[in-house]
């Protein structure tokens, strides 16, 4: 709606346009408020998490394969008995197969070969010249471990230290030497098979998920028989056990497959 009006002064009209008043009183207004809102909403979606900013790597990872497998090389010292014709160990060839329990506890089975020679005595012979020889050493050893992981069932920096035990046997493959035909049967010594018992520990060091190495260092313990001719009063050896335990260490290292 239009008013006219006229001023006192001839010639001079001022025309106000009421429809206009008061419909459009702030559009700037209206403006800056559309945009500080809708550059809040860009600023909250764009900007990380207070949980993102501090995201902090864990140095723990859990075990993706439950089982593995892979060879085992190293070397085994033994304890020869008193009479010192037990075998003294030599190097080790082996193959281990285990498989994750629950939580920290694995199972495991091992078998190796430990290759070397071993002393033949005459007890007949006097002192510092019962050595006639040497006789080789097939010691083969198969035995059933449990392992139980320090990490748990997770790795820390890709390594799992642990400890493990267990027991199974070890005999002889290599059979009666040449030389031991000129000995008398009472005197000769021959290892036959025995409980073989073994303690030890290491670490795995994973590469991937599916492949790395294991360092294990393992003391065991078997027996060995006297031969009789060793208890023969008239040698005069003295308190003569029927048999003797004595113990051994290895050191191996063993590649992994896992899956």
């Amino acid at each position: 709606m239009c008013v006219h009006s006229a001023s006192n002064l001839p010639g001079l009209s001022i025309t106000v346009n009421k429809s206009n008043v008061g419909e459009e009183r702030f559009p700037s207004m209206r403006l800056s408020l559309r945009t500080l809102c809708g550059a809040a909403v860009l600023a909250l979606t764009l900007a990380p998490s207070r949980a993102d900013a501090q995201s902090i790597p864990s140095p723990y990872s859990y075990f993706g394969a439950k089982k593995e497998t892979g060879p085992v090389v190293g070397y085994m010292s033994a304890a020869t008995g008193r009479f010192e014709y037990g075998p003294p160990g030599g190097a080790l060839l082996g193959i281990r197969w285990g498989i994750e329990l629950t939580g920290p506890l694995s199972f495991e089975t091992v078998a190796g070969v430990v290759s070397g020679s071993r002393d033949i005595v005459n007890p007949g012979r006097d002192e510092g010249e019962r050595k006639v020889g040497e006789a080789d050493v097939q010691l083969m050893t198969v035995d059933a471990r449990l392992k139980f992981s320090f990490t748990g069932d997770r790795t820390w920096h890709k390594i799992a230290p642990f400890i493990v035990f267990g027991g199974g046997m070890a005999f002889d493959l290599a059979g009666v030497d040449p030389l031991e035909d000129d000995l008398a049967p009472e005197d000769r010594f021959s290892f036959g098979n025995s409980f073989f018992g073994t303690l030890g520990g290491g670490t795995r060091w994973f590469l991937t998920d599916r492949f790395g190495v294991r360092a294990d260092a393992v003391f065991s313990l078997w027996k060995l028989k006297t031969p009789p001719g060793f208890s023969d009063p008239e040698r005069d050896f003295g308190n003569v056990e029927e048999s003797e335990w004595v113990r051994g260490l290895s050191f191996t290292l063993s590649g992994l497959w896992r899956w």
